[in-house]
């Protein structure tokens, strides 16, 4: 009987390792793809006002969204030089600016303004503010789930849906958009970024059809200018530390070690059929670069044309979010390359938490 009893556990033990293996989403980091490439005409749930039924937005009269348009040396006089300028695509060049709790990625285009964003606690988004409720959007202004813009003599549907209007909805004010981050969690808002059609065209940040070719617009990730990579991964590290720091958690140091084991991983998996990215390899890594830590974790994302258009997918999604922002990691380390982002974090344990 004893030994019946003890062949029934092992069972038991068997099957409960068997079924952690395969629904565990620690063995394997999931990768995110950009949800608004596959995305779906979807049905409203909210009533949420049209702006060809309503008055046009108030364009802004301070912050930001005044930037939108003009030339950017009227910006360097009034603020200084950019504390970092890089290539984008399509002769597109970004300039970061940086303050004490205030961050700024402007885009230029033959050298006028076409996008601001703008995050921090403490930066100018005016007629809105930094951690705002987001229910403020939806009393104050109109806003159409449906806008058709036009860009370089054509015209596009821009179809946003459901969890666009929760997390990135779009305010137009006469020739300049606000699309405005929402942390769905916390119904705040933690990032602004005003924008002319232009740059929405070349962003892409939503479903988006060519109204006159009917067909759903497709985005290229060849042909990077030289340098657009690193500097996205820059971007990348500083908009993340930049949510870390509205959440009120400490931002992360950069590894060098850790960006080498990322740029690795990447260059392996984007040269096979099937891209996968797991714990043990992780850690296997990790431990073969003599880098010490005691919980490390990872975030992929996938077919994004930006770096905030990314950190807010990620921002609301809950596997992503909790690696972003936990503030158990310390450091960090990443790769772009090829479509795919990744953030790689490590963290040890606190002398106070051994010590209990």
């Amino acid at each position: 009987m004893k030994k019946l009893i003890i062949k029934v556990i092992g069972v038991l033990v068997l099957i409960c390792f068997l079924i952690y293996l395969f629904y565990s989403p620690r063995l394997k980091f999931d990768v995110l793809e950009n949800p608004n490439k596959n995305t779906t005409k979807t049905t409203q749930t909210q009533d949420f006002k049209k702006s060809e039924n309503t008055a046009e937005n108030p364009m802004p009269k301070d912050g930001v969204g005044t930037w939108v348009g003009q030339k950017l040396s009227k910006l360097t006089e009034k603020y200084g030089q950019a504390d970092r300028v890089y290539p984008y695509k399509d002769n597109f060049k970004n300039y970061v600016f940086k303050e004490k709790e205030a961050y700024y990625l402007v885009t230029t285009k033959n050298g006028i303004i076409k996008s601001v964003y703008a995050t921090g606690k403490k930066a100018k988004v005016e007629p809105l503010h930094i951690t705002q409720n987001a229910a403020h959007v939806f009393e104050k202004f109109s806003v159409n789930p449906e806008p058709t813009i036009s860009s370089n003599g054509k015209k596009y549907e821009l179809e946003l849906s459901d969890t666009d209007m929760k997390t990135q909805s779009l305010v137009k004010f006469k020739n300049t958009y606000a699309q405005i981050y929402t942390d769905q969690q916390s119904n705040h808002i933690v990032a602004v970024r005003f924008l002319d059609s232009d740059a929405l065209a070349e962003f892409k940040p939503y479903q988006m059809v060519s109204s006159k070719e009917e067909k759903e617009v497709k985005s290229k990730h060849g042909n990077v200018p030289y340098a657009q990579s690193s500097n996205q991964l820059m971007t990348l590290y500083e908009i993340t530390n930049e949510m870390r720091k509205i959440k009120d958690t400490k931002p992360l140091k950069i590894n060098n070690k850790l960006a080498h084991i990322a740029s690795f991983n990447l260059y392996e998996a984007t040269g096979t059929d099937s891209v996968e990215f797991t714990e043990d390899a992780l850690k296997d890594q990790l431990n073969a670069q003599e880098i010490p830590f005691t919980y490390s974790s990872q975030n992929v994302g996938y077919d994004f044309n930006d770096v905030p258009t990314l950190i807010h997918s990620w921002l609301n999604s809950d596997t992503h979010r909790s690696r972003m922002l936990n503030a158990k990691y310390n450091q960090m380390g990443g790769e772009v390359m090829k479509g795919y982002y990744t953030l790689i974090f490590v963290g040890e344990k606190k002398k106070e938490d051994i010590e209990e």
